[in-house]
């Protein structure tokens, strides 16, 4: 219906709608289990969310919305995380409006997943690692796929607002390094000793407990370093 609603129609729907989003998802306790009732109900707010029209109507909610997905990412599931980016890169590109306040939530938030990442794959990525409940979904704050996606949002507001954005870009570059120098237990122990016996290591250790967790891990990498590479051109 969103995809095919006049704009009249939104005009006068649209005010109502967003609030009413924003509220559930900000006020709504967080589901980090995939086949529950609340987790469903909060993906279904959140595509409805994501899948808004670019619209004046809209335009007057987009800190709120901006906000709502900050809040997201600190307190919510890494699904909804990945989606709260990909809406924070719609909003930037759309409507060019990024305070610095937005802006220094943001960088905080990264700051934050990037602290966790050397751990994460201490636990998930090791010999020792237990093997992740399919069923259950990650803190966003600790995943691969929402580090990634992160990156990608950093890219755009620099491609948008690139003279607010780009200084704070070199404050995570540091942690951007460290990122990408991290390599899992597992796979570390596999490329030693198949280079012991004068071989040379390509592909995904067999040990690895959390495959899926570790295609997130390189898929982040690959995206850091795009930011990074995105940033030396500047």
């Amino acid at each position: 219906m969103l995809d095919t609603i006049r704009d009249s129609d939104s005009a006068r729907a649209l005010p109502y709608l967003v609030p009413a989003l924003v509220g559930l998802l900000q006020s709504g306790e967080p589901a980090f289990q995939k086949d529950t009732v609340d987790y469903q109900f909060r993906r279904v707010l959140f595509e409805i969310l994501n899948r808004l029209p670019v619209n004046e109507s809209v335009r007057n909610h987009v800190n709120s919305i901006f906000n709502c997905m900050l809040h997201i990412l600190r307190h919510d599931n890494e699904e909804n995380g990945v989606t709260a980016c990909k809406t924070l890169v719609d909003l930037v590109r759309s409507y060019r409006l990024l305070t610095d306040e937005g802006l220094k939530e943001f960088i905080a938030i990264f700051h934050d997943v990037f602290r966790h990442m050397k751990g994460h794959v201490e636990q998930y990525l090791a010999d020792d690692s237990a093997m992740l409940d399919a069923n259950t979904t990650l803190l966003a704050l600790r995943s691969f796929k929402v580090l990634g996606e992160m990156g990608m949002v950093m890219v755009i507001m620099a491609q948008v607002h690139g003279p607010q954005v780009s200084p704070t870009i070199q404050g995570t570059t540091s942690q951007a390094f460290a990122t990408l120098a991290l390599e899992s237990p597992t796979q570390i122990k596999a490329r030693t000793d198949c280079e012991a016996m004068g071989g040379i290591w390509a592909g995904m250790a067999p040990a690895i407990k959390n495959p899926s967790i570790y295609s997130d891990f390189i898929h982040g990498q690959i995206k850091v370093d795009v930011l990074l590479l995105h940033h030396q051109r500047k």
